[in-house]
């Protein structure tokens, strides 16, 4: 069953306290680099409501956010015990649906409950890290909440770049302990993450008259998209690089010149859907185009069910394109690039060590009104900076044989478990409370804060757990109303425990 709902009938769910945070948090748009109204929101808060709970706010010129809050009073005894740190981020990865004309700079998102699971209307909820976010203010913004002195860390700018947490001062950062709830999978405590590094490789090529005065629009859609960590394990087809195969072997049939590609809006997202603009025969493309997308749905029939391939003939101005040997370059790059899971962990059973996603394609004209220039931008996981540098070394070669240049960026370290933390321990026992059997410990292969934060504040002890929250970073992303509930519990528990 799916029921539309407004803000205010989602502050309804349990726990209240939760569920009206995240109202709030979806009323104002927070996409990343626009997430500073959000902010602003909470900031005002803490200066008007935030006063009866004894809380006092710090910004940071990046736009981070810093809530502290004296021990509760309901145990004189908390006041005695060492701080406690909450973390978040407070942006949103935004992700629409092909028909979708949600503007995320100025719409709120408008949730829907369905069977169990609050979404969004075809575009991302921003469970990811809206509902972590939502908890923190929770337990802010309470009285009934047993717990130490609390510093609550917000951070902005996290799904692109980690830019916020990189900023980050480590004067915020003195208490012993951190919780981080930037995590999506309930009863899984996770322990570990992995590091991250930009690649953006660029090839300036001119503009020719095309031979073929036929422009064609080709088209990869229907693909499910997801997080370019978590899910890269997952077989999902990445449309950039299926148009690219797509094309590659139209080229080999009926030589093509490319136009413009446009794929893809975030390096972090599996992209879902791709569309090449090319001059060439039409016929011969049009007569080609349904054995390759039989072949390519009998390969991603179970990852990729509604996947689609599609031509409509398009009109161009100035009918300018890539020399045929150009048009080749760009596909044998695009073929050529390393994608998906790269290589397991040996110490971690069914854990990805290493990984590439590219994320976002374009061609399109340069700043020189007479070429044209491609830009590929990459994001490489890997648990270990030794292999983040391998792939960087593969790039590097690939891009010196293209002729094109690579500019590697955003280096942030991955967090490396530590089986001897207390907190690990403490928390384990809570949440075999609430959960059937002991929480299972998760190393996650995505970028959490947590891998910056140990780097800023080595001895600090961190944990990081959540809700299920599915298909995040995808127009599906959902959070399940049941296990919000029951995390929560788990961190009021931990709190009161600490």
């Amino acid at each position: 069953m799916t029921t539309s709902v407004t803000p205010s009938s989602i502050a309804q769910l349990d726990p209240t306290a939760v569920w009206q945070w995240f109202a709030d948090i979806c009323a104002v748009p927070h996409p990343t680099f626009h997430e500073h109204k959000l902010g602003e929101l909470i900031i005002e808060a803490v200066k008007t409501r935030g006063q009866a709970y004894g809380l006092t706010v710090q910004q940071d010129a990046k736009g981070n956010i810093l809530i502290q809050k004296p021990a509760s009073r309901l145990d004189s005894a908390m006041a005695k015990r060492p701080r406690v740190a909450i973390q978040a981020h407070f942006d949103m990865v935004a992700q629409k649906g092909r028909d979708s004309s949600h503007d995320f700079v100025h719409d709120p998102i408008k949730p829907m409950v369905k069977d169990g699971w609050v979404w969004a209307t075809d575009t991302t909820l921003g469970a990811d890290n809206g509902i972590g976010l939502a908890m923190a203010l929770a337990v802010a913004f309470s009285d009934d909440i047993a717990h130490p002195p609390l510093d609550i860390v917000l951070t902005c700018e996290e799904e692109v770049g980690m830019g916020g947490v990189q900023a980050l001062s480590p004067d915020w950062l003195t208490a012993p302990r951190l919780i981080n709830l930037d995590s999506e999978d309930e009863s899984e405590l996770f322990v570990g993450c992995a590091g991250g590094r930009d690649a953006t490789l660029q090839l300036t090529m001119p503009w020719v008259t095309a031979e073929h005065t036929t422009p064609v629009a080709i088209s990869v859609a229907g693909l499910q998209g997801g997080h370019s960590g978590i899910d890269i394990h997952k077989g999902l087809g990445n449309a950039n690089l299926l148009l690219a195969r797509v094309l590659a072997t139209l080229f080999a049939v009926t030589p093509l010149q490319l136009h413009s590609w446009q794929g893809g809006v975030l390096r972090n997202v599996i992209t879902r859907e791709a569309t090449a603009v090319v001059l060439g025969d039409r016929a011969q493309i049009t007569h080609h185009l349904p054995a390759i997308l039989a072949t390519l749905q009998a390969e991603l029939h179970t990852a990729e069910p509604t996947l689609t391939l599609t031509a409509e003939p398009v009109s161009l101005k100035h009918p300018l394109a890539l020399s045929l040997a150009d048009s080749k370059r760009v596909l044998d790059i695009l073929r050529s690039l390393p994608n998906g899971v790269l290589r397991m962990s040996d110490d971690f059973a069914g854990v990805v060590e290493t990984s590439m996603s590219t994320g976002v394609v374009t061609l399109a004209a340069s700043e020189q009104a007479d070429n044209a220039q491609l830009t590929v931008h990459c994001l490489m996981r890997s648990l270990l900076q030794t292999t983040k540098d391998d792939v960087s070394q593969r790039l590097q070669a690939l891009a010196e044989l293209a002729g094109a240049t690579l500019v590697l960026s955003d280096d942030y370290p991955g967090w490396q478990p530590d089986p001897d933390s207390p907190l690990l321990d403490m928390v384990s026992d809570i949440m075999a409370r609430h959960f059937v059997g002991t929480p299972k410990l998760q190393v996650i292969h995505a970028g959490l804060e947590c891998g910056i934060l140990k780097g800023k504040a080595p001895n600090m002890d961190m944990i990081s757990f959540g809700p299920n929250i599915r298909a995040a970073h995808s127009p599906n992303e959902r959070v399940e109303i049941a296990s919000v509930a029951k995390t929560w519990q788990v961190l009021v528990d931990v709190l009161k425990a600490l």
